[in-house]
């Protein structure tokens, strides 16, 4: 089995390509999470979380926010 872990960093990875070897391009992932996290009302950890909606870990949800400079607080509901 070949480790892939290294595509997350996007060392293989193009944002004009859609796909490289089956994994989302940058805008692609930003839209996934941005839309996990709209369905989760901003909220990254527990069961009703994005990381749970995404199938990854918090901590992989947390830096992909950073790399991707999304803003979380902006999915929060009052």
């Amino acid at each position: 089995m070949v480790d892939e872990s290294w595509l997350d960093h996007g060392h293989a990875r193009s944002t004009s390509a859609p796909h490289i070897l089956g994994r989302p391009s940058v805008s692609e992932e930003k839209k996934l999470i941005e839309s996990a996290l709209a369905e989760s009302s901003g909220r990254v950890a527990g069961t009703d979380g994005a990381a749970a909606r995404l199938g990854i870990p918090r901590s992989t949800v947390e830096s992909k926010i950073r790399s991707l400079h999304i803003d979380k607080n902006r999915f929060r509901t009052k």
